[in-house]
């Protein structure tokens, strides 16, 4: 087996273990087997799932697993810093992309409505306190956000990403609306991992996926917390249901005109954070190269002169130097590790041999029955 098979079926093995856990945690939960835990309990459990499996799993695991540092592991997967710029982008890319998703989930919704789905109902009610909501942010916006995305646009889209960036971010998207479990979490989940996969290769860095999914999610958090409270945050989209019910022609020629300039406004806002991330970075490294190229040209000068060689005698810089050069500088700047250029180094690509099929099946047929079996429960 090849590196690169070996980092894919690696990466597999751990989502494989993440999915059977979560597996049994949900069945365990539909049969009511977990509710002797209470809130508290809800809680702490929450932390093993995110932080015991989802993230702990994706780096440590992995890296034994690899054989590499998990410091290795953590510039493999994108965690590489941004600009304050960057952030302002991705934060501003998290609103436009919760907006949207809004719109997506209630076309699916009412797909699966007409279908003769019922949804679970979870209304807090005016007994909403500000301690919950803050608890709220932490375990549904800010944990699955760091926990979610590392073993998504981390583990599963850096490893299958040798086999090819289009499979890679299908393949990880699926998986990431599959985990969550839910027919009613499925569909927009998968949509917006198309997305999160996208740019987390688009930029180089995991970061404004991070920072988008938990936008999304924090968002969704306020605004109940704000209806719990009867603060009008959703007044957007209390105008649109009023418009939609009262006039439905003006109302549906308004959301589509809004769903088209959401869609210009990400376009234009990921240009600005591609440019702010990846143009930036690879501006400094070609820098870098050139004013170490620069160095080294003078210093081959000098030594022709002390050699007394004629100007058409100069040395040159090889490709074997330049190539070293060029790494060094990768792995200087926190572009590059271990992983990354043993990857670069196997000259071979990459096929989905037996384990890898088997696993990868696995982790559809267990997310994909469950996901199915809570949408015939929900119509039965």
């Amino acid at each position: 087996m090849n590196y690169k098979n070996k980092t894919i079926s690696n990466s597999l093995i751990c989502y494989s273990l993440i999915v059977v856990f979560f597996v049994v945690i949900r069945i365990l939960s539909y049969f009511g087997l977990l509710s002797f835990l209470g809130y508290t309990g809800e809680i702490i459990a929450n932390i093993i799932i995110q932080v015991g499996f989802l993230f702990s799993v994706s780096i440590f695991m992995f890296a034994l697993l690899q054989k590499n540092k998990p410091k290795d592991v953590f510039v493999f997967y994108g965690f590489k810093k941004m600009s304050f710029k960057a952030i302002f982008y991705s934060i501003l890319i998290g609103i436009v992309v919760y907006i949207l998703n809004v719109f997506v989930a209630s076309f699916f919704n009412a797909i699966l409505q007409a279908l003769g789905y019922s949804f679970s109902s979870s209304s807090t009610g005016s007994g909403y306190p500000f301690w919950l909501f803050i608890v709220n942010i932490v375990m549904s916006a800010i944990l699955p956000a760091i926990c979610e995305e590392t073993a998504h646009r981390g583990m599963l889209l850096k490893t299958m990403s040798t086999a090819g960036y289009k499979k890679a971010i299908i393949i990880s998207a699926l998986l990431f609306g599959l985990l969550h479990l839910n027919i009613e979490q499925f569909f927009y989940a998968t949509i917006i991992g198309l997305y999160l996969g996208y740019i987390s290769i688009l930029c180089d860095t995991i970061y404004p996926a991070m920072i988008i999914h938990f936008m999304n999610n924090a968002i969704g958090i306020l605004m109940s917390y704000a209806s719990a409270h009867s603060v009008p945050l959703n007044s957007l989209f209390v105008f649109i249901d009023f418009s939609l019910a009262n006039n439905p022609i003006t109302g549906l020629i308004f959301v589509v005109a809004l769903i088209i300039l959401l869609c210009f406004a990400l376009k234009a806002l990921t240009k600005l954070l591609f440019k702010e991330t990846a143009v930036k970075k690879i501006n400094r490294l070609q820098v870098a190269l050139i004013t170490q190229l620069e160095r080294e040209r003078y210093l081959n000068e000098v030594k022709d002169m002390l050699d007394g060689r004629e100007e058409s005698e100069k040395t040159v810089i090889e490709f074997e130097d330049f190539d070293k050069m060029y790494k060094k500088q990768m792995i200087e700047s926190g572009n590059s590790g271990e992983i990354d250029n043993a990857i670069l180094n196997d000259e071979k690509n990459p096929k989905f041999e037996k384990l890898i099929k088997i696993l990868l099946i696995s982790c559809f047929v267990l997310t994909g029955a469950l996901t199915l079996f809570t949408f015939i429960w929900g119509v039965i």
